[in-house]
């Protein structure tokens, strides 16, 4: 049994689905498209949208989507619905402006929200019902309304002041805003979006919706355009693929920063790791510091970068990394002053036929560049702040390239054992895979256990680490500040010979769903 100090919330079944969210309305609405007969590619879909509608701040329908999808016979593919920047965005304009870093919030910090393309590529790819059935009783959720989960409500209070500050939020969330969990809520603009989504997804590129984010966006000082949402289409693309100890580990290419989590992994696999998550940080915080530099300074759009995975996966390259990591935890010192957490959320989907879906969707901050376009209330994401304003580096910001993007999600598989699982956590995300995947693979944690387990995050290049209030900060002797605040909310699901499991995370609002 695991020391978690928290509940375990996981559930298991012979042979049948389940499903995976912070949001049970969520859960329950995939759950219920499993048991109409689809996959757990077509029950993504519907989930991913009622997240997009019941938890806006997080995963609203005008941020970006990523999915790994593992098919029955064991082939993994990965979807990037990461939007490139507007053709006029460019450093010299940024910097004429007065920036100097990109920013978070406003009709600057956008860039081409890549969700729903994401979400209909996929099911044309692998769903099996009619699409229609998957997006119009969200619609129908959106235009009645639903019960506020704790999150929004949190959420909406805590970010007041910037939402009201956009004329197109403040009408969205602030004129009508819950004041306690339980409060119904509607969202009749985005229900109608969702009802022309169901006819035609290209629609919110092509359509009336993309005329008006883009006289919105320009309105309020922005560059974003119509042939910019025009010309956008997600993207197939293959997964990374490593080993640990025995396992295959897959995560998100590039731009994503999934090439940092396998790092990591690489570099704790020289090590006896501890059972106990709080002593195994120590180890965690050796991993990070290579593994984040190497991010930094190489990682980006992959048609800028200079050197490529291969080379980054490579037995030198990895070898070099685990010998800086030897020195242990480095010597704090302040770099900067950034910041660690953006708000994401992440499911997981497995049903009876053996597809598993691990996917991600966010606006990186809470309610993202906080506006929101008013007649189809699309919040759009702030996924340019990826970018960075330093000259001639991968990632710098310009025109149609694509941020270095915090997004990332696992999915493993050793014999007849597979788990997909992933987190909320920004610029944490590696750290918290890293735990997760060491828990599971080095001391056989369950995946519930993984995720309930006690967890410690550094925030890059300060003197801050991040934990949960149970943990005990004499046990971290190395000079860091411990902070207690929130360390992400995690969802799994595994196969594990004919038993399928669900978990999700004490720290948010969901609860496994199996059948």
């Amino acid at each position: 049994m695991v020391d978690t100090r928290y509940e375990v919330r996981q559930a298991f079944i012979r042979a049948g689905s389940g499903v995976a969210t912070e949001q049970p309305l969520a859960s329950a609405a995939a759950s219920k498209i499993l048991a109409s007969g689809g996959n757990a590619v077509d029950a993504s879909i519907t989930a991913s949208l009622v997240l997009a509608v019941t938890i806006p701040h997080l995963g609203g329908i005008g941020g970006d989507y990523f999915a790994l999808i593992r098919t029955p016979d064991g082939r993994i593919d990965y979807i990037d619905g990461s939007g490139f920047s507007p053709s006029k965005l460019t450093r010299d304009l940024l910097l004429s402006k007065g920036y100097s870093r990109v920013p978070n919030r406003g009709p600057l910090a956008m860039t081409v929200p890549g969700m729903v393309d994401a979400l209909h590529k996929m099911w044309r790819k692998y769903g099996s019902l009619e699409w229609k059935k998957l997006v119009e009783p969200v619609a129908e959720l959106a235009e009645k309304g639903f019960p506020a989960s704790p999150s929004l409500v949190r959420a909406i209070k805590a970010a007041r002041p910037v939402l009201e500050a956009d004329p197109g939020s403040k009408d969205t969330y602030i004129k009508n805003m819950p004041e306690k969990p339980g409060d119904i809520v509607r969202f009749p603009g985005l229900g109608k979006l969702l009802r022309l989504i169901a006819e035609d997804p290209r629609s919110f590129y092509e359509g009336e919706p993309a005329e008006k984010i883009a006289e919105y966006v320009q309105d309020k000082g922005g560059v974003l355009s119509y042939d910019d949402l025009k010309d956008y289409q997600a993207e197939w693309a293959s997964p990374i693929q490593a080993e640990y100890r025995g396992w295959k580990i897959w995560e998100m290419p590039p731009s994503t920063q999934g090439i940092t989590t396998i790092h990591m992994l690489k570099i704790l696999e020289q090590w006896k790791l501890p059972r106990d998550p709080v002593d195994r940080f120590y180890y965690i915080l050796s991993a990070a510091p290579p593994a984040y530099r190497v991010r930094d300074v190489e990682v980006g759009d992959p048609r800028y970068m200079n050197i490529t995975v291969k080379e980054l996966l490579s037995d030198n390259y990895i070898e070099m990394l685990r010998n800086m990591a030897r020195q242990g935890p480095p010597r704090c010192v302040e770099m900067n002053r950034g910041e660690g957490h953006g708000d994401t959320t992440y499911y997981a989907v497995v049903d009876s036929e053996g597809y598993v879906v691990s996917g991600i969707q966010s606006l990186f901050y809470p309610f993202g560049s906080a506006l929101t376009e008013p007649t189809y209330q699309i919040t759009l994401h702030g996924r340019a702040n990826g970018f960075t304003l330093e000259p001639s580096k991968p990632n710098t910001v310009g025109p149609r390239k694509k941020p270095l993007h915090t997004l990332s999600a696992i999915i493993a598989e050793s014999e007849d054992k597979i788990f997909a699982i992933g987190a909320s956590g920004g610029h944490y995300r590696p750290q918290q895979h890293a735990l997760f995947t060491t828990s599971i693979i080095d001391h056989g944690y369950t995946i519930g256990e993984a995720i309930s387990a006690p967890r410690l995050l550094w925030t890059p290049w300060t003197c801050n680490i991040v934990a949960d209030k149970e943990v005990d900060p004499s046990r971290l002797p190395w000079g860091y500040e411990i902070q207690y605040g929130r360390t992400g909310v995690g969802n799994a699901v595994m196969i594990n010979g004919e038993t399928r499991i669900t978990a999700t995370d004490p720290r948010g609002d969901g609860f496994p769903f199996i059948q």
